[in-house]
């Protein structure tokens, strides 16, 4: 099983490696943002700047001031940015589904993390895995009316963003009750394994878990390493795995295999491999399935 999940991260060169100034020149932070969108900045001793943070708010929200809602945590693709929901039409594909009813109400948020696998780095001076799973929901729920209960949060992400939204929720059992990912890069971090990508990866990798085979954190933030660690009694949260069958970095079969393992280790979970590629012509589609799934799956208020 694992033998496989190493020939599909082989191929893998350029995912998730895209750098901050590469995530900068495509960010449209001088645009206004539209209807329904809103662009916060959170403050937080694990970041060493303020971090960017896209808030999508249900059509009834401004009229319902009683009303509270859940939550879905949205972490972006490599190439993406906190605004990567607006850029790329998932925003106004949620709001629509919303608005027509074919989609329950609930927030969605999507911090700003390029080149930061979604993690911690190795020498301390960005906590992003601390920022995400502490500082940030406590700081979405002082400034928003959501609902504060696992059944009512959910985390998902694309690619990179994928990988971050799976380990986090396994290093914080109990902080999500659904959990999701589109072409995750759920790929072996152990240092041999980063002399088969390119240097454009290797440099992200390195960059965020240590550039020295003795001292590193590669380990501690494999994906499959986790695991591997964990039997649970009792679910912590269900989830789903979704791939494009033409994804060129071999995706598909990662999702496959890690999906299997995710059961065997007592988090049930659904594994979709369905047409497409690893690529924005497939994502957009796929988020559509991810949002209705969440939904599906959140406790709401029920003073709605």
């Amino acid at each position: 099983m694992r033998r496989t999940s190493r020939v599909a991260a082989r191929s893998l060169l350029l995912l998730g490696s895209v750098t901050a100034a590469l995530s900068a020149a495509l960010s449209c932070a001088s645009s206004p943002p539209p209807a329904g969108v809103r662009f916060d900045r959170v403050s937080t001793p694990n970041l060493t700047e303020p971090n960017s943070v896209c808030v999508v708010l249900p059509p009834s929200y401004d009229r319902s001031p009683a009303r509270r809602y859940p939550v879905l945590y949205f972490l972006h693709d490599g190439y993406g940015d906190g605004r990567t929901l607006v850029r790329r039409g998932v925003a106004a594909d949620a709001l629509a589904a919303m608005r027509a009813g074919e989609l329950p109400e609930f927030v969605i948020v999507a911090p700003d993390g390029p080149g930061t696998w979604f993690s911690d780095s190795y020498d301390g001076s960005e906590k992003f895995e601390q920022f995400l799973a502490g500082d940030l929901p406590r700081e979405i729920a002082s400034r928003y009316r959501i609902l504060d209960s696992a059944s009512s949060r959910g985390i998902t992400g694309i690619s990179m963003g994928g990988y971050g939204a799976v380990k986090t929720a396994l290093r914080h059992p109990g902080e999500y009750g659904s959990v999701s990912s589109v072409s995750g890069a759920i790929i072996p971090f152990e240092w041999e394994e980063l002399q088969r990508y390119s240097w454009i990866a290797r440099f992200t990798l390195m960059r965020v878990f240590g550039r020295s085979e003795e001292k590193n954190s590669l380990i501690a933030n494999d994906a499959w390493h986790i695991l591997w660690g964990l039997c649970f009694d009792r679910p912590p949260f269900v989830a789903e795995l979704r791939a494009g069958t033409s994804d060129v970095y071999g995706l598909d079969g990662v999702a496959a295999q890690y999906g299997m393992l995710l059961n065997e280790r007592g988090v049930p979970t659904t594994v979709v491999l369905e047409p497409g590629g690893h690529d924005w012509g497939y994502w957009r589609g796929a988020m559509k399935a991810v949002l209705a799934w969440h939904g599906r799956r959140f406790a709401y208020d029920s003073a709605r």
